[in-house]
């Protein structure tokens, strides 16, 4: 390793035949996958396409024959090397996490390890602030991070509407645990699992990193970025808001109205299929009065005469259906808790899942008020409510629903899993036996992974065997439990790894930033390094950023006759410090809407939080991990 101040040797990269790369110029590979890499970074920032799908084409870009070689038409990679992605180590332990992540909620083990502590906390707003970044950190170093937001976001929305406090400041709290906790183990994200797959497949004794190898930097981090968040970054939250209602918060213009049928009706003893007045009127019959029974609107339902509809829906709407002589007007409502409750209404919330099959299709083209008896009063997509009729909006993941109807819709939409329904779920306990026996496996695990028994690439394999085996989680909620879309992401984009190592364009990249930053030591040039990853991880997920960066670090350390361990260390951790918008990852779109956050938000609290991560790794890691090959 060259000593500050010490000549620097020029770095002259040769490709696949022999002709120089740097400085001399870029190949027509490199210039390809150059190309691909921008197209790939804007479809990822944008969301214009699914993650899912855009790694799937940069997978196809990969083995596409463009050029010409010995046999015909030839792509960068083989198709055995480009699909070969999906078959690697890191997918089949990520798939794994999710199964472990489920068999941890599923048997109640989550509530061992700090489920009614959040209740005990929360008169009080920093303690309960404090006690849900521990609480989400401490589970997240197990359970991968949106399984822990999808499991506390429900809990801590219910804690403040029981004590009347504004979610806007506790929930970005829970998201941000998430991402602290996930880069504790080797298990705590899936970036983790990539870059550790990556070095056991590139350093020559096949060691990657260990389970444990990231926790003391991470406990730095994390008590750093406590202390931080608690004196300075709590101060940029929104401001506490009690006043308003889900209503107002998502802006709502509709009204509630009572309309009772006739005494001499033509539509007495005919059914509301045959009438079809929600589509003739473009209004939502939520509940139907008759007597003292209030029973929810069924097409299959015979009309009877002083039959009370409540109605929701435009003034004008209203007013048409008004005109009709079959109806007259009984009662004009407020769209509020308290009123739905005295006509045995209700209204929650719901969010569209991370890997929702709804995604990209509007309500009116599944039916869903037919299905579920729930009528859509409003939509807020990244913290702000979308204008227009809710029922032809195309879902997006993260959109956040205000929904009214009878309880018994709701209980149909609970076993769903397109939504995540914003109310206190208890944790299933399904047997306190269930619950430490899947505590006991992981134990077992991770001491048989630190002493070196078996590799991360056995140990979690046999892990989520074992729970299904012994009834810790079934076979259908594991399937059910695995984000295939992130598996897609990581089986997809691996090639392209392998496309940057293979055409020398991850050496030309790596000879670029060192030769600018060497004479100033290699901490600086890991700083440099690191910089860059903490900034792209803001813009794409961080296992399409690890994927990407791991094998640049790796050679940024042979351009420094260093050790890549340091480097893909701190990259490990730094690709999970997506706190400055809430685009990158899916904990922090989780909580956008619920929270009513805004990308101004993310930034001033997250900023400094990145900084923190990026600082502290850049200095701990050298110390830790030495550069020494």
């Amino acid at each position: 390793m060259l000593a500050r101040g010490a000549r620097r040797r020029p770095a002259v990269l040769i490709d696949r035949d022999g002709a120089p790369l740097y400085p001399a110029g870029v190949s027509f590979e490199s210039a390809y996958l150059f190309v691909v890499l921008a197209a790939a970074l804007v479809l990822f920032y944008t969301q214009w396409l699914r993650a899912d799908l855009t790694a799937f084409l940069v997978l196809v870009a990969t083995i596409f024959p463009w050029r010409s070689g010995p046999h015909g038409p030839m792509g960068i990679l083989t198709p055995e090397e480009g699909l070969g992605g999906f078959g690697s180590p890191a997918v089949v332990m990520v798939g794994c996490m999710f199964v472990v992540g489920a068999a941890m909620v599923r048997t109640g083990a989550a509530q061992l390890m700090g489920g009614r502590l959040l209740g005990a906390c929360a008169h009080n707003e920093l303690l309960l602030q404090t006690a849900i970044l521990v609480a989400t950190t401490l589970f997240s170093s197990i359970v991968n991070d949106t399984t822990v937001v999808l499991v506390w976001m429900p809990v801590v929305t219910a804690i403040c509407r029981e004590r009347r406090l504004s979610p806007s400041r506790y929930l970005l709290c829970v998201a941000y645990g998430s991402l602290l906790g996930g880069m504790w183990t080797l298990i705590g994200t899936r970036s983790n699992i990539i870059v550790s797959s990556f070095l056991s497949q590139h350093s020559p004794d096949g060691i990657g990193l260990g389970f444990f190898e990231f926790t003391p930097i991470a406990v730095v981090i994390f008590l750093l970025a406590l202390l931080y968040f608690l004196l300075v970054g709590r101060r940029f939250l929104p401001a506490a808001r009690t006043d308003s209602g889900l209503a107002d918060d998502y802006h709502v213009k509709e009204y509630l109205t009572e309309v009772m049928v006739t005494p001499h009706s033509s539509i007495v003893g005919r059914t509301l299929g045959e009438l079809d007045i929600a589509d003739r009127y473009s209004v939502a019959i939520l509940s139907i009065i008759r007597g003292d029974e209030k029973m929810p609107a069924e097409n299959w339902m015979r009309l009877e005469r002083g039959d009370v509809f409540v109605v929701q829906g435009e003034i004008s709407k209203i007013a048409e259906l008004l005109h009709s002589p079959d109806f007259k007007f009984k009662e004009e409502l407020t769209v509020g808790e308290r009123t739905l409750r005295s006509v045995d209404l209700v209204m929650v919330e719901a969010i569209v899942a991370p890997h929702s099959t709804l995604v990209g299709r509007s309500l009116e083209e599944i039916h869903f008020s037919r299905e579920y008896g729930l009528t859509v009063m409003g939509i807020s997509r990244l913290g702000r409510p979308i204008v227009g009729r809710p029922t032809a909006v195309h879902l997006q993941f993260g959109d956040a629903l205000l929904l009214v109807g009878h309880p018994q819709g709701v209980d149909r939409l609970r076993g769903k899993p397109d939504f995540m329904l914003l109310e206190q779920q208890p944790f299933p306990i399904v047997g306190k036996r269930l619950a430490l026996m899947t505590l006991g496996i992981m134990a077992l695990t991770v001491t048989a992974i630190v002493l070196g028994l078996v590799t991360p690439a056995v140990g979690m394999p046999l892990a989520a065997a074992l729970l299904v085996l012994l009834g810790c989680v079934n076979l259908r909620d594991a399937y059910g439990a695995i984000d295939w879309g992130a598996l897609i992401v990581v089986g997809g984009m691996i090639p392209f790894g392998l496309a940057l190592e293979k055409t020398g364009t991850a050496e030309i990249l790596a000879a670029g930033a060192v030769d600018s930053l060497r004479g100033f030591g290699p901490t600086v040039v890991l700083g440099g390094f690191l910089l860059f990853a903490v900034l792209l991880t803001q813009l794409i997920e961080n296992a399409a950023a690890a994927i990407v960066l791991s094998p640049i670090g790796f050679a940024m350390a042979g351009q420094l006759d260093a050790s890549p361990r340091p480097f893909l260390l701190g990259l490990a951790l730094v690709v999970s410090a997506a706190f400055m918008t809430p685009i990158a990852h899916e904990s922090t779109i989780l909580v956008m809407g619920p929270g009513r956050y805004r990308f101004r938000d993310y930034l001033m609290v997250g900023s400094g939080l990145a900084v923190i991560t990026w600082l502290t790794a850049t200095i701990l890691v050298p110390v830790f991990r030495p550069f020494g090959p």
